[in-house]
């Protein structure tokens, strides 16, 4: 039969302590999860407008031929 007392004091802290910790590793893995995503989503609009601007702003310069 299962022992029906509840397990000692200093095992439930250290379970306890243990679950904590666990519970902090995940948040931290979700907060990176979202860090990454949020941070492939953001260059790609920003390097499209980058380079609609630059090609925008660029000016062919007229070619000289030495010739003329």
């Amino acid at each position: 039969m299962a022992a029906s007392r509840r397990p000692s004091f200093l095992k439930r802290q250290k379970e306890q302590k243990r679950l904590a910790r666990s519970l902090e590793k995940r948040e931290a893995r979700q907060a990176r999860r979202r860090a990454r995503a949020e941070s492939q989503q953001d260059p790609e609009p920003t390097a499209v407008d980058g380079s609609t601007e630059q090609a925008d702003t660029e000016v062919p310069k007229p070619s000289e031929e030495p010739g003329e």
